[in-house]
């Protein structure tokens, strides 16, 4: 580096004076997020730990922030005492966003993003399990998924996982099953995952 104490002497026969100067050259923050990832996606009702790297002279002074907005003081936010980490205690849908952490310094000042996604595991609510119908009539079984991203429904008979055609059909990205004309042959245990 460059920095150091610089010296310039000057000499003649009557003597010599000297002056030194003392250079400190101050580098820009540079900021990174974790590994260098855009998106990280936490599940909901966990801790997500998201951590902010500084490089630069004099070291940067961080503030984070979520949608443009200072993350100071709000509930379930806390950040570490250098700022360098952000923990959010227990994720929940209103923790998605475009969080950024920003450095300053007489330097100058740079920023790192990051969009965070929440997923909620899948839930399906119970409903009616026993159904009788009249043969021939029409049956309609619903699964009543929920999630995000939306989960992928399946369908089984038994053992047997059950695909649309042949008498059957689904319909609502496979939150209904329904057996258009019920035979005898249809009667069983059913249950969607």
């Amino acid at each position: 580096t460059d920095n150091g104490l610089y010296t310039c002497t000057a000499t003649n026969a009557a003597g010599s004076a000297s002056l030194s100067y003392s250079l400190h050259v101050q580098a820009p923050p540079q900021l990174w997020i974790g590994d260098g990832e855009g998106h990280l996606a936490a599940v909901a009702n966990t801790s997500l730990r998201i951590q902010c790297h500084t490089r630069g002279i004099p070291p940067a002074q961080i503030q984070w922030l979520k949608d443009g907005h200072p993350l100071d003081g709000q509930d379930g936010v806390v950040v570490s005492q250098d700022g360098g980490t952000l923990l959010l205690t227990r994720v929940g849908l209103g923790h998605q966003g475009l969080y950024a952490c920003q450095g300053s310094s007489w330097a100058g000042l740079a920023q790192a993003e990051v969009q965070v996604s929440v997923h909620v595991p899948p839930n399906i609510e119970p409903s009616a399990v026993d159904l009788t119908i009249p043969e021939n009539s029409s049956a309609s079984l619903e699964c009543l998924a929920s999630g995000l991203p939306a989960p992928d429904i399946a369908w089984f008979k038994g053992q047997e996982r059950l695909r649309a055609g042949a008498g059957l059909a689904l319909s609502g990205r496979g939150k209904r099953l329904e057996l258009p004309r019920a035979r005898l042959s249809d009667a069983g245990s059913y249950r969607c995952v």
